[in-house]
């Protein structure tokens, strides 16, 4: 008689890797994983809330942030290491759970470093600090005869040596310094060097945590079947054949929360992930959709450009542009168009959830944990001191599961059937149900007279983000226009920026770089075509056009702003991409090199683009990216930042497009929303400036330059105009 043995996933890979020749040989340990949160560092000595030393010497780090791949657990515990003068294979990474006690935790912005790169620092530096007295006086020299290093203290005249473990106790009973003395940079050891990730070995012998790994005992597996508009309801459904599968226990309707940030759901509950998942697919359900006329992608463009023309909302003002443009010799106008975009991580969401009487405890892949409890509480009913959130890894986010929609269904549904349930997201649902990237119209026109720019009219319409949690707010603003158009850096004396209001029936989020993605496409699209139209050389041009150096305040200059725009350090790094690239160099025909630049998350990131257009079709062949993001801790992880933004923004350039029809979503899955394949990808080229300034973003940057540096390239191998996006799919003639 045949046995049968449960296998978890890792299992399955092993056994599945190594069934046959030719087959992927995946040698993954089945051990039992690390956890995936815990409430706060356990140590004999523990001076904060994030750094822990026991007795024995073990070194705790705590993380207070969201790991998707982007390296942040590693730049934060570099931070602390250094100042503690050891290195990143002596401590032990523990991750924290959702609570304000740690400060921002929104994993989202390109703000980790940026928000933390003094303060962690701190951390590492007082416990050392501590350390040290606490040897001083148990072998009675000055602290400042002690050498530290590689967690010991030495004193050489004495010849004598000790861990950290063997001061821990003495240094718990010492006060905590206020203001400890940092490390010089001409001292670092880890920060600005290049570190492999702490969590990769976790990750390729699959003892990373993800939330697919989670189990709680007594859980039920769900997948839900959910309106497909928001604000649909169930009409009617029938469940007999979803019952009829072997490990469906249950099927039962999940009303839509009231803050409208999910949809009125029909829940399988199972014994299993795939009986879930093969009794919804078995449903019958019949949809209530809201009444009135719904979106659909065709008329919601013309929708957009008629709000753009009209443009009634003023943003900024400076000079008379009325007055450019009548005494302008030429008038340029460009017109730009982009779709919504979904955020497609690589994983789905899958999260688990335990609702009882006095506490709730979720284990989630999520970015904003805070926000993630803030909901968990306000669904239960319960304090926000009764709930749990245990962060998982992410396969990565791109600002999706910093929403707590997630959250928001799993605690639902768990104080709902009195049981620990998890709900694994499909593809197809993560497509259909998210925030998306909002499809936008742009119009730019300029006003040229004796050569010179001297008017700037930037009109936009688009679903504010805004419109999502508030559905009164449907205008275009500052914050949605201060991504690229209300702080554009050049030397034009009359400059106008309005927006338009239009919204949308989906769900607008925050996708990578958010509103810089389609601005910036469209300023430095622009900026080509008049660099072109005066018979000027791109990049040239736009050193010209920045001048000599300013500070970029539209509303008001800030002195005390270290984040100041500062228009030379976008120069440098245009300068620097211009030499690392050979601009101007000759190529075959039918190839070309297109540049890009933006300042954003306070950060200056330069692109040129290597691009061939044949038979109408274009391909990007090389990159060259540079960024200065000032203070930067991990010199690997802001390369490989840089080569993902650029694989992430060819996706979109050549495939994203959500389109609606009636409010619902007509994509499903990558082969209808295709990323950008390996054959597709270029070589990319990051390089860093070297410099004391602040640490800024590193995540998001590089991705709003690729698109505008693309196309311009495809302009000049093709000398086709590139202005409605994406490009895939249609032949560029």
């Amino acid at each position: 008689m045949s046995a049968f043995r449960k296998l978890d996933r890792r299992e399955f890979l092993a056994l599945t890797g190594t069934a046959s020749a030719g087959v992927l040989l995946l040698g993954l340990d089945t051990r039992t994983a690390q956890a995936a949160g815990t409430e706060a560092v356990r140590a004999d000595f523990q001076p904060n809330l994030f750094v822990g030393i026991d007795s024995d010497g073990t070194i705790s780090l705590l993380v207070h942030r969201s790991e998707m791949g982007q390296g942040t657990r590693t730049a934060c515990a570099m931070l602390m290491a250094e100042e503690l003068h050891v290195g990143l294979d002596q401590v032990t990474i523990v991750q924290a759970i959702g609570h304000p006690r740690y400060g921002d935790q929104n994993t989202d912005g390109s703000r980790s470093i940026r928000f933390n790169y003094t303060r962690l620092r701190q951390m590492g530096a007082a416990a050392r600090e501590m350390l040290e007295s606490a040897a001083a006086e148990a072998w009675d020299v000055p602290v400042s005869d002690l050498v530290v290093r590689n967690g010991s203290i030495r004193h050489d005249a004495s010849n004598r040596a000790a861990s950290y473990g063997a001061f821990a106790s003495a240094a718990a009973a010492l006060p905590v310094p206020e203001d400890p003395v940092l490390k010089d940079r001409a001292d670092f050891d880890l920060i600005r060097t290049a570190q492999p990730m702490i969590d990769m070995k976790a990750i390729t012998t699959g003892h990373a945590v993800y939330g697919m790994d989670v189990e709680v005992e007594g859980m039920v597996y769900a997948s839900l079947e959910r309106s497909p508009t928001v604000g649909g309801r169930v009409a009617s459904f029938d469940a007999a054949a979803a019952r009829a599968v072997p490990g469906v226990t249950d099927v039962v309707e999940l009303p839509a929360d009231e803050s409208g940030l999910t949809n009125h759901a029909v829940v399988v509950l199972a014994t299993n992930t795939w009986a879930a998942m093969e009794g919804r697919r078995r449903l019958s359900v019949e949809w209530q959709a809201p009444t009135g006329d719904l979106e659909t992608t065709e008329s919601f463009t013309d929708a957009l450009r008629r709000s753009t023309e009209e443009a009634p909302n003023t943003i900024l003002d400076q000079g008379d542009i009325d007055t450019a443009f009548d005494d302008a010799d030429q008038v340029l106008e460009a017109r730009f168009q982009g779709p919504h975009l979904a955020h497609a991580p690589m994983e789905p969401m899958c999260l688990t959830a335990h609702v009882q009487a006095d506490g709730c405890e979720v284990w989630a892949p999520t970015q904003e944990p805070q926000w993630a409890r803030r909901e968990a509480a306000r669904v239960t009913g319960l304090e926000e001191d009764a709930v749990i959130v245990n962060v998982t890894m992410l396969g990565g986010g791109f600002g999706r599961k910093s929403k707590p929609d997630q959250i928001i269904e799993v605690v639902a549904l768990s104080k709902q059937i009195g049981r620990p349930v998890q709900i694994a997201w499909t593809r197809e649902d993560e497509v259909r149900h998210g925030f998306y990237r909002a499809q936008n119209y742009q119009i730019i026109r300029a006003a040229l007279k004796d050569g010179a720019v001297t008017g700037w009219h930037h009109a936009a319409t688009f679903p504010t983000i805004g419109s999502t949690f508030n559905p009164q707010n449907s205008a275009v603003g500052r914050g949605d226009m201060g991504q690229g158009a209300t702080n554009l850096p050049y030397r034009i004396p009359n400059i106008r920026v309005s927006g338009g209001d239009v919204g949308s029936d989906l769900r607008i989020g925050w996708l990578r770089s958010v509103n810089h993605t389609f601005i910036t496409f469209a300023t430095q699209s622009a900026m080509d075509e008049l660099a072109h139209e005066l018979g000027r050389d791109p990049i040239e041009f736009q050193l010209e056009m920045l001048g000599a150096q300013r500070y970029i305040e539209p509303f008001g200059a800030r002195e005390d702003n270290p984040y100041r725009f500062d228009t030379d350090r976008l120069k440098a790094v245009v300068e620097r991409v211009r030499d690392e690239s050979g601009w101007g160099r000759t190529l075959p025909e039918g190839h070309g090199l297109g540049f890009a630049c933006q300042y954003s998350f306070a950060s200056y990131v330069a692109s040129v683009v290597h691009a061939s257009v044949e038979n109408g079709r274009a391909r990007a062949h090389e990159v060259w990216t540079v960024i200065d993001p000032g203070s930067y801790v991990n010199s690997d992880t802001v390369k490989q930042q840089l080569e993902g933004s650029a694989v992430f923004a060819l996706s979109y350039v050549l495939h994203g497009r959500i389109t609606t029809e009636d409010g619902v979503v007509q994509q499903s899955n990558f082969h209808d929303y295709p990323l950008a394949r390996m054959n597709e990808s270029p070589l990319v080229n990051a390089f860093i400036m070297e410099n004391d300034h602040p640490p800024a973003g590193v995540g998001e940057p590089g991705v709003p330059p690729f698109a505008p540096a693309f196309t311009n390239a495809v302009f000049a191998a093709s000398g086709v105009r590139v202005r409605d996006l994406p490009i895939g799919g249609r032949r560029l003639e």
